[in-house]
């Protein structure tokens, strides 16, 4: 078995409460885009009434 060290980061996305449902989703989706091309890679959604996303990423 191959020992693995990965590294980790909580990503906080504020797309703008005042948006529409499809600006808030381009911000979003911009921003998980530009993460993933710096080798990001998505492992969870985090996200509580009345807060901002939140995504765990690693690498």
């Amino acid at each position: 078995m191959q020992n693995r060290k990965w590294n980790y980061k909580v990503e906080t996305i504020k797309a703008g409460i005042f948006f529409s449902q499809e600006k808030q989703d381009a911000v979003i989706e911009e921003r998980l885009n530009r993460l993933g091309m710096e080798g990001w890679e998505f492992v969870q959604l985090i996200h509580g009434y009345g807060t901002y996303p939140r995504v765990v990423l690693r690498r």
